[in-house]
Order: structure tokens, then sequence, then C-alpha cells
């Protein structure tokens, strides 16, 4: 695994271990809800870089790395969002793949019906961001192996991180509430750059592979950050 150096929100630092190919980090106890929302758009950087050329699958029966004791599968509630990850029951942390932390941090959310239609015109083949199996967006609406529903990168979520990260007065771990036109303009804004995102990604697949939805949303926010 790969530590990363990243910053709690209260005062000082913590070490977050990325696998790149299992695509799952591994927190120690209370190190999620303690991350900042710096700490949280690095973290996004180190998932957007993670793009290995093969995937491991998770295996089905792992061990905690400080005690060896066997993970317990758990699904957990952050807000109204579910997520799950992979607990020490002696309590030692947790291991959460790359698509549950995104979910935990309500940057995730499942693409409407509507939404769905404007999609099918600018690809055919989706990957499931849950398992990885191609979804074929003319037949399914939903991933025919594990099935979960077929889900985006909020934009509107990646702009208020971003705005959070960059704003002005840097003793503060939040910035000030939206307004409804800022955040309308902060969200058609968001969007088109996913929509740019997602055209080229669509023009540059030659190997026939799906597109993946989160990692196309991942590149729009790495894009806005560039600009930060």
């Amino acid at each position: 695994m790969q530590a990363l150096d990243v910053e709690r929100r209260a005062a000082g630092s913590q070490v977050v271990d990325l696998c790149d190919v299992c695509q799952a980090m591994w927190f120690d106890p209370m190190e999620s809800p303690q991350l900042s929302p710096k700490a949280t758009l690095e973290l996004f950087r180190a998932i957007h870089a993670a793009r290995p050329e093969t995937r491991r699958a998770l295996p089905r029966h792992m061990t905690c790395p400080r005690c060896d004791t066997p993970l317990a599968e758990t699904q957990d509630l952050q807000h109204t969002t579910r997520f799950s990850y992979y607990r020490c029951v002696r309590g030692h942390g947790r291991l959460t793949p790359f698509f549950q932390f995104l979910r935990e941090k309500n940057f995730i959310r499942p693409i409407p019906r509507e939404e769905l239609e404007r999609l099918k015109s600018l690809v055919k083949v989706v990957r499931c961001s849950s398992c990885g199996a191609p979804i074929d967006l003319a037949t399914s609406t939903a991933c025919e192996f594990c099935r979960a529903p077929i889900a985006i990168l909020d934009p509107e979520a990646a702009s208020r991180a971003v705005r959070e990260l960059t704003a002005t007065d840097a003793a503060t771990t939040t910035a000030p509430p939206m307004d409804d036109a800022a955040r309308a303009a902060a969200g058609v804004m968001a969007a088109a750059q996913f929509q740019r995102a997602l055209a080229r990604e669509q023009a540059q697949r030659t190997d026939g592979f799906a597109v993946d939805l989160i990692e196309v949303g991942l590149a729009a926010l790495a894009a806005a950050l560039m600009r930060h």
C-alpha cells in the first residue's frame, strides 16, 4: 500500500494507506470522519491518479493488517447515503473501496432516468462502478451482476468541495453557504465540465471497453482543481 499523509479536520495530520490495484484504502479508527475538506480532495486526486491497467478484485475473505483477524463487511449510513466497508472486529480500522469512499463523502449519486436518456446519446456501454462489469445502456439501467444502479460523480457536490478548498478564509474548514443563484451556477459549470470530459473519453475510446462514469467525473474534478 501507498502511505498518504493528509490533514485532519481539527489539527495535525494522519496517514491513509491506499492500494491502487485493489482500488481500496485503509483507515485507522475514526480517521475517515476526521478528514479535512482539503484532505478529502487530496484523496480524490489520489483515486483519480490510481488507474492501473488491470484491477484486482477484493478477495472474499480478508484479514486486518494490524491483528490478522477476519474483516467483517459492514453497512453504514452517512446522512441519507448508504455505503459499505470491511472493518476489523477488534476495532483496528477499516478497509474502504474507492467507490464506497466516494459514496460516503456524498460525491456519488444514482443517475435519474431523464439524465440517463441524455447519456445514451453520448455513450453506449458504461462500466459498473461497484463491480466493474459492463452495462449496456440500451437494455439496462443497473448492473446485471451486482444489481448496483448506474451512478455518476455529482457535479454540484464536486463544486462545493472545490469551493471549500479555495475558501478565502484559510483558517476555516468550511466555506460560507452558497445562495441559490451561486449554487445553480456552480452546478451548471460542473455539469458542463463533466460533459466535456465524457466527450473526450468517448472520442479517445478505440479499445472497445466500457466508459467508467466515476473516472470521467474525477477527471472533470481534477481539471477544475488545476484552476484553483
